[in-house]
C-alpha cells in the first residue's frame, strides 16, 4: 500500500511540474499558435523587469545609515536579434530609516486630540547604460554599466486614520548626486504554461559623489513649533542587491 501511494504521488508531482521543465535551452517553451499575429519589431526586442532590492551602503555612508529596502523597475531594449547587447534603464525606490511620534493636533487645543507624525528617509537610484548578456542556456550571466544618480529626500507626514483622503506631508530635506554604476548577475529561465520569464539575481554598485541626507534623529523639535535639522554629508557609495523577475523577449 505504501509503495502504491508513493508511486501515485510521484506521478502527480511529475504531472504538475512538467510545465516548468525547459523545452529548449534557447529560451521559449510555448510555441505560438499557427496563424497568430507576430509581435512588432519593438515588442520583440523589449523586456521589462521588476526586482526587490536591498541597499548596502559602504564607507562613511555605511557608518551613517543602515540597510534600505524597496523595489526597482527596469526596461531593456535589445540591440541585436540574439539579445546579446541591450540598453538598460533602471529606476528604484527604497526606504532606509523611519521614526514616528504622537503629538497634539494643534498647540491651541492642547493634548486632547493627537495625531501620529511619521518621518521617512528615501533614496531614488536611477541609471542608464549598456548590458551584455549570454542569451542561451539554463544559467545566463550578464554584466552592465552606466551613468545615473541618487536622489535623497526625507518626508514627514500625518498618518491618515482612514476617515478621509487628506494627505498632509512636508519634505524636510532633499539632495542629489551623480553616479557611475556597474553590476552583474544571472538569469535563470522559468518555464510555466503560457508564461516565459527569467529569474534575475544580481548586484549593482553605485560609485557616487557627496550628498547631504538625514537619518532617524536628524530632526529635532524645538519650542514654538520650530525644528532643527542636522544633515549628514559624505560620499554615498552603495551596493544594491536584487532578486526578481524579468520578462522574456517576445521573439
Amino acid at each position: 500500500m505504501r509503495i502504491s501511494t508513493f508511486t501515485r504521488a510521484a506521478i502527480v508531482c511529475v504531472a504538475l511540474t512538467s510545465p516548468l521543465v525547459a523545452q529548449d535551452s534557447s529560451g521559449v517553451c510555448c510555441g505560438r499558435a499557427a496563424g497568430a499575429k507576430q509581435p512588432s519589431f519593438f515588442a520583440r526586442r523589449s523586456q521589462g523587469e521588476f526586482t526587490v532590492i536591498q541597499s548596502r551602503p559602504t564607507g562613511d555612508f555605511g557608518q551613517n545609515i543602515g540597510l534600505g529596502y524597496g523595489g526597482n523597475a527596469a526596461y531593456l531594449f535589445d540591440l541585436d536579434d540574439a539579445g546579446l547587447l541591450s540598453l538598460r534603464a533602471d529606476v528604484g525606490f527604497l526606504q532606509y530609516g523611519s521614526e514616528s511620534k504622537t503629538v497634539p493636533l494643534s498647540p491651541t487645543i492642547g493634548g486632547r486630540i493627537t495625531v501620529k507624525v511619521s518621518t521617512d528617509n528615501y533614496i531614488v537610484p536611477v541609471s542608464f547604460g549598456p548590458q551584455l548578456t549570454w542569451p542561451r542556456g539554463s544559467v545566463r550571466p550578464y554584466v552592465n554599466a552606466g551613468v545615473g544618480g541618487q536622489f535623497f529626500y526625507t518626508q514627514s507626514s500625518v498618518d491618515n486614520d482612514g476617515t478621509d483622503n487628506s494627505n498632509i506631508s512636508t519634505t524636510n530635506q532633499h539632495d542629489q548626486t551623480l553616479s557611475w554604476v556597474a553590476g552583474g548577475g544571472v538569469y535563470v529561465p522559468v518555464y510555466m504554461r503560457h508564461v516565459d520569464a527569467l529569474l534575475d539575481i544580481g548586484v549593482r554598485y553605485f560609485a557616487t559623489g557627496h550628498a547631504q541626507y538625514l537619518r532617524p534623529g536628524s530632526i529635532q523639535d524645538l519650542p514654538n513649533s520650530q525644528i532643527a535639522i542636522t544633515p549628514l554629508e559624505s560620499d554615498t557609495h552603495m551596493l544594491l542587491v536584487h532578486v526578481g523577475v524579468k520578462s522574456a523577449a517576445g521573439r
